[in-house]
Formats: structure tokens, C-alpha cells, sequence
């Protein structure tokens, strides 16, 4: 267990893109049984990733002095997808620019590899949410600009998050 953990965080750190692409990874520890208990502690990991990268690079850019969502808003933002869902929009917010599209980060197949890589080492019953879709989402992040992907299968989760303003 201790292994794949590790290998999870390389993966994730590998579609990083400071200050662009944050990941978050580690054990999951529910505090309440059930997928209900999942989501709530992914809501707090979730949210513990958006306060750091606040607090650390978009503090001063942020469009919303209010500064991020609360951890309950994150929790009801966030809305279930399906494993392929995931790893594809993982690897679009890992490869290509939410604010100007035509600006990648790393190229899109590379990122679509590793983000195949974390879905599968999370398995088959991990459960997958989001903010929104390639079109819309709920701003969690206090920037104009911000679509996640988080993943748990109950003992670990991944999370990937893209903000930006224009």
C-alpha cells in the first residue's frame, strides 16, 4: 500500500504545472463510513490543496477577495464522474490552459498516459468527482479560472486542480 501511495504522488507530481496545475495525494482517512464519508474527506484534502495554492501564488491575483469556498461549498460542488471522465479531463487540466486553450503545458497524449496511470492504480471502485466539465464549472478557488478532478478508493486519493485569471 505504502508503494502505491508513492507511486501515486510521482505520477500526480509528474502533471504538475506550478502555478498553473496543483496535485494533492495521500491517505484518506473518512471520518463516517459510505461514499457520503469519502467525499467529505475529500472535500477537506480538496480544500486543504486550494488554501495552499491560495496562500502561496494566487493570494494577490485572486478574483474574489472572499478568497476560497469553505470546505461544506467544496463538498457540495463537487459532483460524481465516471473513471474514464476522470482520467480524461485530468489529462486536458494537466496539458492545455483553461484561460488561453492554445497554451499547453506538456503535450496532451503524455498527459492523457499518466492520467490513465492514476485512475488505474486508484482501481476499479475508486470514486471520481468534479467541479464542472471543459465548458462550465463552480468556482472553488477564489480565481476566475478553476476545474478539478479528484479520485478515492477509500484508503488513498488523488486530486488535480488547474486555476488561472485572465
Amino acid at each position: 500500500m505504502a508503494r502505491d501511495r508513492d507511486e501515486l504522488s510521482v505520477l500526480l507530481k509528474g502533471l504538475a504545472h506550478t502555478p498553473r496545475v496543483y496535485v494533492r495525494s495521500g491517505r484518506l482517512s473518512p471520518t463516517s463510513g459510505g461514499a457520503k464519508g469519502v467525499l467529505a474527506a475529500i472535500a477537506a484534502e480538496t480544500h486543504i490543496l486550494i488554501g495552499q495554492l491560495h496562500r502561496k501564488d494566487w493570494q494577490q491575483h485572486a478574483s474574489d477577495p472572499d478568497g476560497p469556498a469553505p470546505v461544506e461549498r467544496v463538498e457540495a460542488l463537487l459532483e460524481p464522474i465516471a473513471p474514464e471522465n476522470a482520467a480524461a479531463m485530468m489529462g486536458r487540466l494537466a496539458s492545455q490552459c483553461l484561460v488561453w486553450p492554445q497554451f499547453t503545458f506538456m503535450e496532451r497524449p503524455e498527459a492523457d498516459r499518466v492520467a490513465g496511470l492514476v485512475v488505474e492504480l486508484l482501481g476499479p471502485d475508486a470514486l471520481w468527482w468534479s467541479n464542472g466539465d471543459e465548458h462550465s464549472w463552480s468556482a472553488m478557488s477564489a480565481c476566475t479560472f478553476d476545474n478539478l478532478v479528484v479520485g478515492a478508493d477509500g484508503h488513498r486519493f488523488a486530486v488535480l486542480i488547474q486555476v488561472g485569471e485572465d
